[in-house]
């Protein structure tokens, strides 16, 4: 098996021509997210498979859907490839007539010519017929796409494409509608409502509860150069916060100048994927280029039908490709700014990381932990020294850890809710036997007076319903 990578429409034609003239396997080509295969013996492909943009199988021209999926790698050479020994695939497409690889590329430079100047009359092969004027077999194409009108036709895809440019320019067809090359596929945006703004000049509070008000879905990124706090939203409502730190809470109470925001906005289908991002239970993790084949890696992927996120670090900059169940829902570089792309991924000097989905949420488990916290301030300020070294021993475990008079996470909190509620009850019980229930009611009602506009902008008020349930005591 071998894989590397396609950049140039010299290096296809070297591939086909060359490469896999004595050769019986299949290739397997990652093209802008989608696979091709093509099953060659000898240097004639005999099979192939690709997505058969929406029409029925037994209605395809297959050699003509054969050359249109090629159609990009001349385009905008940019793809992935693996050719393995191994026979032809069930879900093939089968050629009636095997076809040569010289031929093939061949006919692909001719039928690709013909297919740009129909693009010069039409724009997008995705825009729908009208029938101006009659003419034999007009029935075929009132109504329809330019794209399903050539791989439908028996006619070549090079004699189909001259034809429907002859009669748009004889005036019998005109464009019904225009629609996007992507018609059908749904595209995913990133977005900037805010980008390296000075929280001193923003009110934070009216901003979170813009979005919450808006049922916005995507993160806010609050940073300087040794912070960074990213809160994921969906539907305006907080589901996640890493890191996991109570701090973050303080740190939009009393913001500091030097503190900076981003809000951006990402669809639902997206979000849940790039937040795997934080993830600790990868399948790979730093994983340096020269240990991995990538094309085997984005191959593999599609043929399992991987969801999750495949990240790939050089430098100051990251590549997410965010998959659901082996198809490619967009791919991200973040660098100065995160944003969509179509960029070659990295050639060399890069680190991968596979993360398969997982639920992320753990905005609970941080407001619990923020309560915690304000049990345990109540209780040192009221206790003696050995009642606070008993209870410093107590707060650690592999859960949690003591640091400068504060208690954080110690590993990921997922998954462990009724431990930390356990150790909520716990604390509040301490408090109850050192203070009585009325003075405790009323030392917590000060400490967490500060955060109620928090709970109140972001509408959590779920997430404090153990106090109003009448933990204490």
């Amino acid at each position: 098996m071998i894989s590397g990578y396609l950049s140039s429409q010299q290096d296809f034609v070297d591939l086909i021509n060359s490469y896999l003239f004595d050769k019986q396997g299949v290739l397997e080509i990652y093209l802008k997210g989608r696979p091709i295969e093509l099953y060659v013996e000898n240097g004639y492909i005999k099979g192939f498979y690709t997505e058969t943009e929406g029409l029925k199988a037994e209605e395809i021209n297959k050699k003509s859907l054969l050359l249109y999926s090629l159609f990009d790698i001349l385009d905008n050479p940019s793809a992935l490839f693996s050719f393995k020994n191994s026979l032809e695939r069930e879900h093939h497409f089968k050629l009636e007539e095997p076809i040569s690889a010289e031929e093939l590329i061949l006919q692909l430079q001719l039928a690709y010519q013909e297919f740009k100047s129909l693009l010069n009359l039409i724009i997008t092969p995705y825009a729908t017929i009208r029938v101006l004027k009659p003419f034999e077999n007009m029935q075929n194409y009132e109504g329809r796409t330019f794209v399903s009108v050539i791989l439908t036709s028996n006619e070549t895809l090079i004699s189909e494409t001259r034809k429907l440019q002859e009669l748009l320019r004889a005036g019998f067809l005109d464009i019904g509608q225009f629609s996007t090359p992507e018609a059908g596929k749904k595209i995913y945006e990133v977005d900037y409502v805010l980008k390296d703004l000075s929280i001193k000049n923003v009110n934070i509070f009216s901003v979170l509860e813009s979005l919450v008000i808006s049922k916005f879905t995507g993160f806010i990124n609050i940073y300087d150069n040794y912070n960074n706090y990213e809160l994921y939203i969906q539907k305006g409502k907080p589901i996640a916060l890493y890191p996991h730190n109570f701090d973050f809470f303080d740190l939009i109470l009393t913001p500091r100048a030097d503190l900076a925001i981003d809000v951006v906005s990402m669809p639902e289908e997206i979000i849940n994927k790039f937040i795997l991002k934080h993830s600790n239970r990868k399948l790979i993790s730093g994983l340096p280029d020269s240990f991995i084949e990538l094309g085997k890696t984005f191959i593999g992927i599609i043929k399992s039908g991987f969801t999750g996120l495949l990240m790939l670090q050089k430098a100051n900059e990251r590549m997410y490709f965010a998959y659901d169940k082996g198809v490619l829902l967009a791919s991200l570089l973040e660098g100065e700014k995160l944003k969509t792309c179509n960029a070659d991924p990295y050639r060399d000097g890069f680190l991968v990381d596979l993360i398969p989905f997982e639920p992320m949420e753990n905005f609970l488990e941080v407001m619990h932990l923020l309560f915690i916290n304000v049990v345990y301030g109540v209780i040192l300020r009221h206790s003696d020294q050995v009642v606070q070294s008993i209870l410093y021993h107590l707060s650690s475990s592999d859960l949690f850890k003591v640091m400068e008079g504060s208690i954080y996470f110690r590993v990921d909190p997922r998954g462990r809710r009724e431990e930390i509620l356990s150790f909520l009850s716990f604390l509040l019980d301490v408090g109850y036997r050192i203070l009585g229930k009325k003075k405790l009611e009323e030392e917590l009602e000060n400490s967490l007076h500060p955060y109620r506009d928090i709970f109140k902008v972001l509408e959590v008020e779920e997430y404090v319903e153990f106090w109003n349930e009448g933990a204490i005591g």
